[in-house]
């Protein structure tokens, strides 16, 4: 029957759509977690750059006081080859693709010939602060840059799920009432219809026996005047040998 295979069919599509609607909120769930950890990270590292940055100033302005103005002398010594690089990596998280920066390499000294004359250990002590500080701001960016893309694939995937709860489950849901509906009215019906053929056959039954019986009764009727003039005959015949003998004792 055409409602049984659809009903199958729309029980498969539903049990398909539970599946998926169970992953999807793992998913979201999962998703959740780790964008709370992010923001927990994220509002660690704001304050330990903020704090660093401004020891970075304080460094730097002794620097100055102990080395005279240096940033010029800096600019122009710098090598062709960046001191400090970054490296850009995937990582995966619940199923989604998010970027990793590190800082790439070791940290090497690089030969400088700033404060040779004086302050060379308070301009060490500075460029040690802003490299710190470049660390952190490269672990903020890479947890920024992880926030956007994973609110992102929360809200797409939060999206699936209320799709699937409250449009595509009930949508079949529905569906499966009305064929189960539709069954149950047809059962019905063919049930009606049992019913009707069987009293039409006890009714046939009935006079089939009535008209038997009536055969019978007739046939009783019809056996029994037979009988009935065999016995007058014989009535007769003995009263006639009865008059043959007295006509022979005379």
């Amino acid at each position: 029957c055409l409602y049984f295979r659809t009903l199958q069919q729309m029980k498969a599509k539903a049990k398909g759509a539970k599946k998926g609607y169970d992953l999807l909120k793992k998913k979201a769930d999962a998703i959740k977690s780790f964008l709370q950890k992010i923001l927990r990270k994220i509002l660690a590292v704001k304050e330990r750059v903020g704090r660093l940055t401004q020891q970075a100033g304080v460094l730097h302005t002794k620097a100055i006081c102990f080395a005279g103005e240096f940033n010029n002398q800096v600019i122009q010594s710098t090598p062709s080859e960046a001191a400090f690089k970054v490296s850009a990596s995937e990582g995966n998280i619940a199923g989604v693709r998010i970027p990793i920066f590190e800082r790439a390499g070791s940290d090497v000294e690089s030969v400088q010939l700033v404060g040779l004359s004086a302050g060379g250990q308070q301009v060490a002590h500075c460029r040690k602060a802003y490299y710190a500080v470049m660390k952190d701001l490269v672990d903020l960016a890479s947890l920024k840059t992880q926030l956007v893309v994973l609110d992102d694939a929360f809200k797409v995937t939060n999206r699936r799920v209320n799709a699937l709860d409250y449009v595509v489950m009930p949508r079949i849901h529905n569906t499966i009432k009305y064929i189960q509906d539709e069954l149950d009215e047809l059962e019905r019906e063919e049930f009606s219809r049992l019913q009707k053929v069987k009293d039409v056959l006890e009714e046939k039954a009935r006079e089939a026996d009535k008209a038997l019986q009536a055969s019978m009764n007739s046939g009783n009727k019809a056996a029994a005047r037979p009988s009935g003039q065999q016995s007058m005959l014989k009535q007769k015949a003995n009263e006639f040998g009865d008059l043959a003998g007295l006509g022979d004792i005379m």
